[in-house]
């Protein structure tokens, strides 16, 4: 009963809506008032939890400072250790390697196009070129909480600024290949 308890939580009544086999919601399954009634209270906790999900307030500003600060200098410090090369290099960008690599992966799975290769060092770039279309997507935001996007927080800001650069920088690379 503790596990279906903490299942409820975060997404609330959606779960009770769920069916086994037999088409029973878990409802059905607990004879006992008191644990359906308990079951009812976690599932509006859990709905509750995700209406207020979209409040913006910082709980804790220093700690959100802190770990903007090491993921964007992790970031910055990335990509200058291990940089896409071609990104900046002018002349006949599109038939260097990071933009055939982008140009393949728009079209197949990272497995599909690394399957056969042995060099980690090859597979680790064709990784970041995945990571960088994936940022020229956006598909980033929906990961970042609207606290963070709001906080304006010196390194909160930094980072949301590193995370725009590189979803440019993915636009960027796939503009130019197409």
């Amino acid at each position: 009963m503790i596990l279906i308890w903490m299942s409820l939580s975060p997404p609330g009544s959606v779960l009770l809506q769920q069916t086994d086999g037999d088409r029973q919601t878990p409802l059905d399954l607990v004879s006992a008032l008191s644990q359906r009634e308990e079951l009812l209270r976690s599932a509006q906790a859990g709905d509750s939890a995700r209406t207020n999900k979209d409040k913006t307030e910082v709980l804790n500003l220093p700690l959100l400072e802190a770990g903007s600060s090491l993921l964007a200098h992790l970031i910055f410090s990335y990509q200058k250790e291990r940089g896409l090369p071609g990104l900046t290099q002018s002349g006949n960008r599109p038939h260097t390697l990071v933009y055939k690599l982008a140009a393949a992966l728009e079209k197949h799975s990272l497995q599909k196009v690394t399957s056969d290769w042995t060099d980690q060092r090859a597979v680790r770039l064709a990784e970041d070129v995945e990571t960088l279309l994936r940022l020229s997507r956006g598909e980033h935001k929906e990961q970042v909480s609207a606290a963070a996007k709001e906080c304006r927080g010196e390194n909160t800001v930094f980072l949301m600024e590193a995370l725009e650069n590189l979803q440019a920088n993915g636009k960027a690379l796939v503009a130019d290949f197409w």
